[in-house]
């Protein structure tokens, strides 16, 4: 990837046709319909974990000291081999991102691109594996469900190899999720276009089948360090929520860290990241990649996780606003105004780069 200039204009840019994140947000709504907004922005059962994902950022404050301001604060950083301009990875969000704009992950990977930073990309993207690695040189990682049959997951990861992947998130679902407002709407992603990753010429039907339908048996640790063991890419694993699933993680072979509650849309009444994430660090040890998602608004919140232990945050839901508002453009301000506000915030804390966010800098309402 290449490594973006680290000079940031202390202007605002008010020719741009998006000079806050507000502007996107209103724009995607007035683009989906009420069916999509609510796929959007759904969480599982009464949404408590949704609500508590933001709420939980807003409890830890600045402490913002006098006279040790930086004027220009380096906003880039390397996680595992990848140079990022900022600490952001696009999140492997899929299953009907096409109801936002019909390039989807086309459009995310260019505007990420363009912002210089890294794309996750879910097993069931609208688009297939090789059609979003072909579209930009940033779709490093590839998430994937371990489910099914070892070889078909082997064989997938070969195959993410084989498109330039460098990285698979390995993610975990034992059954359906409850979502009331998409079943009230009676909506799902089945009634969207089939993933382009499964299907004749891809990969085993079998594998889409029992993805969607969870009918098969989950898999145990055991398996799973087994088969990180086979991959011919290295794996990180995503839903680390507690100290347990961290050294469990670390034991299985990960070679980096996924700190989520899936942007509250598995199961209610879960912690969120920001709180466990401190326990998660101190179990990991320093040297340890560790990525947050979950609850992301605004760039002060990306420095909030660094501060409390992430070297980067993915973003989901924000990235998804952006492509229903103005499609790779979207996307790509809304990158800009996160890297703007994140830039401004490290600033304004005295920090000359990432790596000088830690606990100091904040306190806890």
């Amino acid at each position: 990837m290449t490594r973006q200039p680290n000079h940031m204009d202390d202007r605002y840019v008010t020719s741009e046709k998006y000079v806050t994140l507000k502007g996107i947000h209103a724009d995607a709504r007035r683009h989906l319909s009420d069916v999509h907004w609510n796929y959007l922005w759904c969480g599982t059962g009464d949404e408590v974990t949704l609500r508590e994902n933001t709420a939980a950022f807003d409890r830890h404050l600045f402490e913002a000291p006098l006279f040790t301001g930086v004027s220009n604060p380096r906003t880039d950083t390397r996680v595992l081999d990848l140079d990022l301009s900022f600490p952001a990875f696009i999140a492997p969000f899929g299953g009907g991102e096409s109801v936002f704009h019909p390039d989807a992950h086309l459009a995310i990977g260019r505007a990420a691109k363009a912002v210089g930073i890294s794309q996750m990309v879910p097993v069931a993207a609208f688009h297939s594996l090789e059609e979003v690695a072909a579209a930009s040189s940033v779709a490093s990682v590839f998430q994937m469900t371990f489910a099914g049959d070892e070889g078909a997951v082997l064989d997938m990861i070969a195959r993410a190899k084989d498109a330039g992947y460098r990285y698979i998130c390995v993610t975990y679902s034992p059954i359906r999720q409850w979502r009331e407002r998409m079943m009230e709407d009676r909506f799902s992603v089945r009634g969207e276009k089939a993933p382009s990753n499964f299907g004749e010429g891809k990969s085993d039907p079998a594998m889409l089948r029992e993805l969607l339908d969870f009918t098969q048996p989950r898999w145990t640790w055991e398996q799973a360090a087994r088969v990180i063991a086979k991959s011919p890419l290295p794996c990180m694993i995503k839903g680390v929520m507690s100290v347990r699933d961290a050294k469990a993680s670390i034991d299985a072979g990960a070679v980096a860290l996924y700190v989520s509650n899936y942007g509250a849309r598995t199961i209610d009444r879960t912690p969120t990241t920001i709180d466990v994430l401190p326990a998660v660090r101190e179990a990991a040890g320093p040297d340890m990649p560790i990525i947050l998602d979950s609850g992301i608004r605004r760039g002060s919140d990306i420095a909030t996780a660094l501060a409390l232990g992430a070297n980067a945050v993915a973003l989901g839901r924000l990235i998804a606003l952006g492509l229903a508002a103005d499609g790779e453009y979207g996307v790509r301000r809304t990158l800009e105004l996160l890297k703007r506000e994140f830039w401004t915030t490290l600033g304004h804390l005295g920090c000359s780069s990432p790596a000088e966010l830690n606990r100091d800098v904040l306190v806890q309402r």
